[in-house]
């Protein structure tokens, strides 16, 4: 027998080397994926059709019988020599595709194996394939069994034929191919109890048979050149596509070429290809991203440390991190670096510090919209089987085919900031599926379908380390605002290596955000201060837009404020501050305004507060009109 080249792959060669005991084929796994198959001298790609045509072809096989449940049965390869050949050994015409029922199928598969030697054609060198096996069993569920039974016999009583020296002169049986994509599509008792049955798992494709696909494709490319360019663009393609097939591998060179891509960012055409974004608008991307960052340390309209306030050391470090990304070294030093999500950032501190606030902050400069921020309170995630809501229930329970909230949500919106908040809440099972997401950057649903986080970044948040719940319900700080800043970061790194690697014992969690952990430190009252004017002007504003009326604030009534405000308030942040400016100010100028009549509220009137008092009912505000 003439054996294929080497280079052949090995399930395909293994066939080969079958065929003189083994008469059926169970073939799942990557069934619709192209095969890289030698020819003349080179590779190519092809069908799986194709190449079980190219691998019987050397052996005598005058051609293959295809048959799925659609289309009925034709003829393969489609010459007009070969179908008439075919079609005489099943007495149809086969320039067209033939309607065939499960009986008539099954009497052409005996025929076929030769279990009857006297019937016509019984002895052509022929292949049978069974294409999308996997729903024969979704029909009617006894006459899929009784066509199982029937191959079932039919490989049993299956006999070679003869074959001349010119083909090595060892008898080899007529195969019939099966094509399913899971091995349990295909009943158990015909492919376990059969000796004549072979299961045979199509791979998908390793780093080397990526690396050769990608040579050959760089013929493809519209700006292709030198031989060691074509090394360089196979070998970064193939380290980027981990786990994609070879059509994938086609379509992302057809994808680079579209976009006008140099074969050097052939990356970029990965990335959009995982999440489906076929716009070349990638906010990743360009020069938009660079001089967004740059405005955001510079601009005094812009400024990122204006808008969280206190925390220059935490901001500056978010900033170094986009700078990465935006210069495509996010993770370079990795094989996996183009399915990973851009960034991965853990801010740890106190509460009401900037940590949601510098999270949008990074989504207006990314994306230009700070609402590009999906938000998770993983306290609602405490409980073991409520992962579900993030990934779906898994198939045969209630909303399964619904998808869950986390993968829905990126598979609506691939490029968007993910912040998952005050994490140490969520239930440790629920957090494993976050490492697969760091590492590879997809998840599977419910549905048993991938949505990819490589435009992601995602910011997990932690009060770690800041204090603890004792036993009577109380909270002890285990940091306070006295504590120098070196002090204070260390005690707080140490609270969230100590959660991951003793209390959830998942050290490889950490592993995964390495040096990405953000230390927001409590406010200052300077800084109080600061984010009590700044609270003040906005409602102030509001006011303004909504009514006409503007609102001046007295410096008596300014100190007041900042004395009931900020005061003790630096252990409550900024949004404790907020929070009390609500009661003492926003309602109370909210009162006063509704109470307003009409005629009094109109544009241009200056109300100036003088005083802010305390009464029994509430507190209520000393105005002057002008």
């Amino acid at each position: 027998m003439t054996l294929m080249s080497s280079e052949q792959p090995k399930w395909l060669r293994d066939i080969q080397q079958l065929l003189p005991i083994r008469t059926h084929f169970a073939l799942n796994g990557a069934i619709r994926d192209l095969v890289l198959m030698g020819a003349n001298g080179t590779e190519v790609l092809v069908s799986l059709e194709s190449a079980l045509w190219r691998t019987l072809q050397p052996l005598g096989y005058g051609g293959m019988l295809v048959w799925d449940m659609v289309d009925g049965l034709r003829g393969y390869p489609p010459e007009p020599e070969r179908l008439r050949e075919l079609g005489k050994l099943c007495d149809r015409d086969l320039t067209k595709p033939q309607e065939m029922g499960y009986p008539n199928l099954g009497e052409l598969m005996r025929c076929i194996n030769g279990a009857d030697r006297r019937r016509p054609g019984s002895q052509v060198p022929v292949a049978l394939v069974v294409d999308f096996a996997s729903r024969i069993r979704e029909t009617s569920r006894d006459e899929a069994d009784r066509f199982f039974v029937t191959a079932e016999k039919a490989a049993l009583n299956a006999l070679p034929l003869p074959r001349g020296e010119d083909y090595g002169g060892v008898p080899l049986f007529n195969p019939v191919f099966w094509l399913a994509h899971r091995p349990a599509d295909i009943p158990h008792w015909f492919t376990g109890d059969n000796e004549r049955v072979r299961m045979v798992a199509v791979p998908a494709p390793d780093l080397d048979t990526r690396k050769r696909a990608a040579a050959r494709l760089w013929e493809t490319l519209h700006r292709a050149r030198r031989d060691r360019e074509q090394n360089a663009f196979a070998n970064e393609l193939a380290r980027l596509t981990d786990g994609l097939s070879l059509t994938a591998l086609q379509d992302v060179v057809t994808m680079t070429n579209r976009m006008q891509l140099r074969a050097s960012d052939v990356d970029d055409a990965v990335r959009s290809y995982r999440v489906g974004d076929l716009s070349n608008e990638s906010p990743w991307r360009g020069q938009q991203l660079r001089e967004n960052i740059r405005r955001a340390e510079t601009d005094d309209e812009h400024r990122i440390d204006r808008r969280v306030m206190g925390q220059p050391r935490a901001v500056q470090q978010v900033l170094d991190v986009l700078k990465r990304t935006s210069m495509g070294m996010t993770a370079a030093q990795s094989a996996s670096a183009a399915s990973r999500p851009r960034g991965v950032l853990f801010f740890v501190g106190p509460t009401g510090v900037g940590k949601t606030e510098l999270a949008k902050a990074i989504a207006s400069i990314v994306f230009g919209d700070e609402n590009a921020v999906k938000r998770f309170d993983m306290s609602e995630f405490s409980a073991e089987h409520s992962g579900d809501r993030l990934i779906g229930a898994p198939p045969g329970y209630t909303g399964f085919d619904q998808g869950g909230e986390l993968t829905n949500a990126m598979r609506e919106r691939p490029f968007r900031v993910l912040l998952f908040d005050e994490v140490e809440k969520a239930n440790p099972l629920i957090l494993d599926k976050f490492l697969q997401v760091l590492e590879d950057g997809r998840l599977t649903d419910g549905r048993g379908q991938t949505v990819y986080f490589s435009e992601s970044l995602i910011i997990f948040t932690s009060n770690r380390g800041v204090s603890e719940r004792l036993q009577d319900g109380t909270v002890r700080y285990l940091v306070s605002p006295d504590d120098k800043p070196e002090e204070f970061e260390i005690k707080l790194r140490e609270g969230v290596a100590n959660y991951f690697k003793n209390t959830l014992q998942r050290p490889e969690l950490l592993n995964r955000i390495g040096e990405n952990i953000v230390v927001f430190h409590f406010i200052t009252p300077e800084v109080g201060r600061k984010i009590l004017e700044k609270n003040i002007k906005d409602a102030c504003r509001s006011v303004q837009a909504e009514h006409g009326v503007e609102v001046r604030v007295g410096k008596a009534a300014r100190l007041k404020l900042e004395q009931w405000c900020v005061g003790d308030q630096v252990l409550n942040g900024g949004r404790g501050i907020g929070a009390l400016l609500e009661s003492r100010f926003t309602n109370p100028l909210s009162r006063l305004l509704f109470a307003l009549p009409d005629a009094r509220r109109v544009d241009g009137q200056v109300l100036t507060v003088s005083d802010v008092l305390e009464t029994p009912t509430g507190y209520e505000l000393q105005v002057q009109h002008s």
